[in-house]
């Protein structure tokens, strides 16, 4: 099993809380943690970890969110996540997982490691709990605006990771969906009809049609697609709902262990970690302002991405 270099600068928890999710995870030998000497060696939970064997690798900068692409990409060589993605092209590690600004981790990743031959651009994803089953969907945010062509090549790739589970006998058992504001044909934008008639002919695919934000957890579909644009106010929205609900029954908890549990289920630290999917490489954003509980979901997302060998996976059949 190869390692996973994380970003200890990325994201506004600091670095403590990013090292103390590190330090919960099952398997210290296979993290390579990178960070500004200063701001890691500060804390006692690095010296502990040093002291345990685990390795670090040092660099003079890092990223703060505020920085323009072309500044991350030209000027900052050596900040922490540029450091994080060009070990992972120089197949140092076998994933990155970082906190750090989305598009600065994106195109960090596209510049170093590169994009799958297939695809024009990756795509940010998650799995989610139905009520039946697992689903996944994308894009969540990596392209504000997706072509026809882009929507048409997420399908696919969507297939191939709801595939690359081993809960399908082929990609084509795979149900894909398009998120649109009806079902009926015509419904929606030009765009998204355009590319319903092109997913309609594709014979190495299971299209079902549109899907209502509505339908998202009865499994009408195992892959949801859509733009970053509207990808990323869905799933906001989501987790906003599932706090305010967590805030609702709160004081109901106490002694109902079905409300205690149902309280645990929603609380977004547990599904923390999205994956930039296309990429010739694993690397999984963490939402920037996570707990230590939330960061440790992401490196244990990584772990399993590694585990089935994804990046092959998505190569064999995108």
């Amino acid at each position: 099993m190869g390692l996973i270099a994380v970003d200890l600068m990325g994201g506004s928890s600091g670095v403590e809380n990013n090292l103390a999710a590190c330090a919960e995870y099952d398997r210290l030998n296979d993290l390579l943690l990178v960070g500004r000497q200063q701001a890691v060696q500060s804390t006692a939970i690095a010296r502990e970890l040093e002291s345990k064997g685990v390795k670090f690798l040092y660099t003079d900068d890092f990223l703060d969110g505020s920085e323009s692409l072309s500044e991350v990409l030209r000027h900052r060589p050596n900040s922490s996540m540029a450091v994080c993605a060009k070990l992972l092209a120089a197949n140092e590690v076998s994933a990155v997982v970082s906190s750090g600004d989305t598009k600065a981790l994106l195109g960090l990743a596209r510049s170093h490691v590169g994009t799958l031959p297939n695809l024009q651009r990756p795509a940010i994803t998650k799995s989610f709990q139905g009520n039946t089953g697992r689903f996944c969907m994308l894009d969540l945010g990596a392209n504000v605006s997706c072509s026809e062509t882009m929507l048409c090549e997420f399908a696919k790739l969507g297939a191939a990771l709801m595939y690359s589970d081993g809960d399908f006998p082929s990609m084509q058992a795979v149900r894909v969906g398009l998120l649109n504001i009806g079902t009926e044909s015509g419904k929606g934008t030009g765009q998204l009809n355009n590319v319903a008639e092109t997913l309609n002919a594709d014979n190495s695919l299971d299209f079902v049609g549109f899907l209502e934000p509505t339908e998202l957890f009865s499994n009408s579909a195992d892959v949801i697609v859509c733009d970053g644009f509207s990808g990323n106010i869905m799933l906001k929205t989501l987790e906003g709902v599932a706090s305010h609900i967590r805030q609702r029954i709160k004081g109901l908890v106490e002694g109902n262990q079905a409300l205690s549990e149902f309280g645990h289920e929603l609380d977004p630290e547990r599904y923390n970690g999205a994956l930039m999917a296309g990429l010739n490489g694993v690397v999984v954003k963490s939402h920037g302002s996570t707990g230590a509980v939330g960061f440790l979901s992401a490196l244990n997302q990584a772990n399993a991405y590694m585990e089935s060998d994804l990046t092959k996976v998505l190569a064999d059949n995108v």
